[in-house]
């Protein structure tokens, strides 16, 4: 596809053209992550808030994916640096397979998977998945997939002192001369020329920006970590977020001054860069758009004090599905607080050595029944679900979570919450929603029925009124 001919169906059919052009005159951070501009001139796309000198309207196409302007052969901007936009939302429109497909991607799936593997999890025909992105982005997973390690190469090249050959590998191509080969096409220079003359990085492991949109409330997050944190595993404090993995570690802490919060990694294998650096964007909720978030739950007559209260509200979650999966199950009918105990025995039982990352799921399948200090069907129930994703954890889905015995609506609702990033569920059954709800005056059987008024953001309502308590 040319540029030219991506100027019939680039805007990508249900992008307003009018407001995109008003949000890049404007530069309004608000829309930064949620389409990109190309100018024909120049053969460059950018964020809307890029702050190069703006180009005439007839020059402009606007396309909900960066991937979409890149097939139209636009290289991204060296200025705004397209790679550290926050990432958009689900986008109206896309169908549900499709934005799982796109969530998978960012997730690195085909960077050592293929389109047919990916299609097989997504319970599809790898021909109707390749018919899906055609009609609904106009370009295949591949090529959305290219352009996904490209600019996370980009990121690394702009950010840290890997050697080129680290950055081919950790953004998940094959080999050296494929990295630099696609590069240059694409891009139009070189690796070293993208990395220039810079200052080196002080200190261990490898440190990112990871950019979000403003306002964030970041000791809301932090508060609800804290609140959930299992010993050993994680250490919360009152600026930074710890974790130990099984080949690694990871710590967060806020930039001051700046939109963004400093991830340094220290891991064994720098394959596995590009997937966890999109976990912590997802437990983080650093996608989000908190202005029309609160926009929306501020028009309830309840709900709006909450939502002022907290701008910059997000929805945080745990590490994976699975592991928000294992910690529901231990959750159930249990406070906070027991669950947390449960967690941090289990992860000491499955201890490996002087690493205490979160339990696999093969490790926990096979502990005793002595080491389970819960009630039995409930460890019955834990111990099927990780024999059946043992090694295969990264496959656990709602779908096939529900099949297991023990598992209903509220732990699938948190399971959706806080390892999907689900941002529009509301468990109107858990009895501290209930509690909140009715501390603002609500009556408990009006609570299903008002949440249909917060679509699509039930999530960070849910969590909003959690907080309350």
């Amino acid at each position: 596809m040319t540029a030219t001919d991506a100027q019939t169906f680039s805007p990508a059919d249900s992008l307003d053209a009018v407001q995109c052009r008003r949000a890049r005159l404007a530069r309004d951070p608000r829309f930064d992550g949620t389409f990109v501009l190309a100018v024909k001139t120049t053969g460059i796309y950018c964020r809307p808030i890029c702050p190069a000198r703006q180009p005439a309207e007839k020059n402009v196409s606007y396309y909900r994916l960066a991937s979409q302007a890149a097939a139209a052969g636009y290289r991204p901007c060296l200025r705004c640096r397209p790679e550290s936009a926050p990432g958009s939302p689900a986008w109206k429109g896309t169908s549900t397979s499709v934005h799982r497909a796109l969530g998978l991607i960012h997730n690195g799936a085909l960077n050592q998977g293929t389109v047919a593997q990916l299609a097989t999890r997504l319970g599809l025909g790898e021909r109707y998945l390749r018919k899906l992105f055609q009609q609904e982005l106009g370009i295949s997973p591949a090529e959305v997939a290219l352009n996904q390690r490209l600019l996370f190469a980009k990121k690394l090249l702009a950010e840290t002192d890997l050697s080129l050959t680290q950055v081919a590998y950790a953004a998940g191509f094959g080999s050296v001369r494929r990295f630099n080969s696609a590069v240059h096409e694409q891009l139009g220079l070189t690796p070293s020329q993208i990395r220039g003359r810079r200052p080196g990085q002080k200190g261990a492991g490898i440190v990112l920006q990871l950019h979000y949109r403003p306002p964030y409330d970041w000791q809301a997050v932090t508060n609800f970590l804290t609140h959930h944190a299992v010993n050993g595993v994680e250490t919360v404090s009152a600026d930074c977020y710890r974790r130990q993995l099984t080949a690694g570690s990871v710590e967060v802490r806020p930039i001051p001054g700046r939109d963004a919060l400093a991830l340094q990694l220290e891991l064994d294998d720098n394959r596995q860069l590009m997937p966890l650096v999109a976990r912590v964007r997802r437990m983080f909720d650093l996608d989000a758009n908190p202005v029309e978030i609160t926009a929306t739950l501020q028009q309830d007559d309840k709900l709006g004090a909450l939502a002022a209260r907290s701008p910059g509200a997000r929805s945080p979650g745990h590490w994976s599905p699975f592991e928000a999966a294992v910690r529901a199950i231990v959750g159930q009918q249990v406070s906070t607080a027991a669950a947390r105990t449960v967690l941090s025995r289990l992860a000491f039982a499955c201890n490996r050595g002087s690493r205490v990352p979160f339990p696999e799921a093969a490790d926990i399948a096979a502990l005793k029944d002595s080491d389970f200090p819960m009630p039995g069907r409930r460890r019955d129930t834990l111990r099927a679900v990780c024999r059946a994703f043992s090694g295969c954890e990264y496959t656990l889905s709602n779908e096939r979570l529900a099949e297991f015995s023990g598992i209903g609506p509220w732990t699938l609702a948190l399971v959706a919450i806080r390892g999907a990033g689900d941002p529009d569920i509301f468990p109107h059954g858990d009895l501290g929603l209930q509690r909140a709800w009715q501390a603002l005056g609500g009556e408990p059987n009006q609570l299903k029925h008002a949440s249909e008024n917060w679509r699509p953001w039930r999530s960070y309502a849910a969590n909003l009124l959690w907080r309350s308590l």
